[in-house]
């Protein structure tokens, strides 16, 4: 009949094009049936095959792996396993106390990039400049190993003291991050072995082990010829990814400003701020509410330590001596002696002295050496 034609149809129709999209986001309070029932099997998988009882896997940290694989269950369990098994190799659970690089400070004065703020919405905003350094003059001043720890570590903190600081601040769960990344001055010539290295080093990490952290990346300043570079890159990143980011030229000041409020934006690339109280500017700063509100448990911990460690480190003040007063003996005067009267000179019509007799006997009764006043 018409009606199983048009039945057989539309079962033709969702076999070959596949089931239709969920409009769900797939994050916390606003889940579908079907997702909400992922979370609650990935949840009592990971509980019964004793992955972790870590109380920081909790539904949001979860549904980030579950989103990320498109909540297929299979897919989504791997990739939460070989995470964990990535964590205890690298010790990831210590990352932001254990991963610290003496170099890291320098290697910043090269490589500008870091948190400045906060989007319209409250989440952090990352800033990055990577076509305005050297590999070679950066390799020189940090390993590879270094640069690998030294994401680790930020991506940490990024959970457990910026998210956490963030929706203290808004008081709305933050989750999400956005960045601006700035390719002026790029040229064919920064796409060297190294630098390609360098990049896969940063989007391996986030893609496979902090996965939906981005929200939204602007690639800002792009000449021209950086489409030939992204087609490189464009592979290694996830399409869910891929479709976060825009690529847009130099005028793009009036459509980030809708997500970026131009105060936390560094004048050079057409904001208003230029942090004048801190030493190296807007990339330096690292301003943000993470400094004034608590991050979570593991990154107020994490704090905590690293402040008992800073103790640890500070030489302890060696009291300096003080030299005992040097008493400079005072000298005795010496008295002369008074020669005796020559009794002679007396007969022969010398005159008496008068007192000369009175001296002899004094000295008579002098003792040399003595306090000045106890003679």
């Amino acid at each position: 009949t018409n009606q199983e034609d048009c039945d057989i149809g539309k079962r033709f129709k969702m076999s070959w094009f596949g089931k239709k999209k969920d409009k769900h986001t797939g994050f916390m309070g606003d889940l579908s049936g079907s997702q909400q029932e992922a979370l609650d099997e990935f949840r009592k998988t990971i509980r019964d095959n004793g992955l972790t009882s870590d109380t920081r896997y909790d539904d949001y940290y979860l549904l980030r792996f579950l989103r990320a694989r498109q909540f297929k269950l299979d897919k989504a369990l791997k990739m939460f396993k070989d995470f964990l098994d990535w964590r205890v190799e690298y010790r990831a659970d210590e990352a932001i106390v254990l991963y610290k690089c003496p170099n890291i400070p320098e290697a910043r004065k090269l490589y500008q990039h870091g948190y400045h703020g906060v989007d319209r919405v409250g989440r952090p905003f990352y800033i990055d400049q990577p076509c305005k350094f050297d590999i070679d003059e950066l390799l020189q001043v940090v390993t590879k190993d270094e640069l690998y720890t030294y994401y680790v570590r930020e991506y940490e903190k990024l959970l457990h003291i910026r998210f956490p600081a963030c929706s203290a601040l808004t008081g709305t769960k933050i989750e999400q991050s956005f960045s601006l990344l700035s390719i002026e001055g790029f040229t064919m010539g920064k796409l060297k072995e190294k630098s390609r290295e360098f990049v896969k080093i940063a989007i391996s990490i986030g893609r496979d082990y902090y996965p939906e952290i981005m929200a939204k990346m602007y690639i800002v300043n792009a000449p021209f010829l950086f489409k030939g570079a992204w087609a490189i890159f464009k592979p290694f990143i996830d399409e869910k990814t891929r479709d976060k980011i825009s690529i847009v030229g130099s005028g793009f000041q009036k459509d980030l400003f809708k997500y970026v409020d131009p105060s936390n934006v560094p004048a050079e690339l057409g904001g208003k701020c230029v942090c004048a109280d801190c030493e190296g500017g807007c990339f330096f700063s690292d301003k943000g509410p993470w400094h004034e509100y608590p991050g979570d448990e593991f990154g107020e911990a994490a704090k905590q330590q690293l402040l008992e460690e800073e103790k640890k480190d500070d030489p302890v003040p060696v009291p300096v001596p003080v030299p005992a007063p040097v008493v400079t003996p005072v000298p005795v005067p010496v008295p002369m002696p008074v020669p005796a009267p020559d009794v002679s000179s007396q007969s022969a019509g010398v005159p008496d002295v008068p007192g000369l007799g009175q001296v002899t006997v004094q000295m008579d009764h002098m003792q040399l050496g003595s306090p000045p006043g106890q003679q």
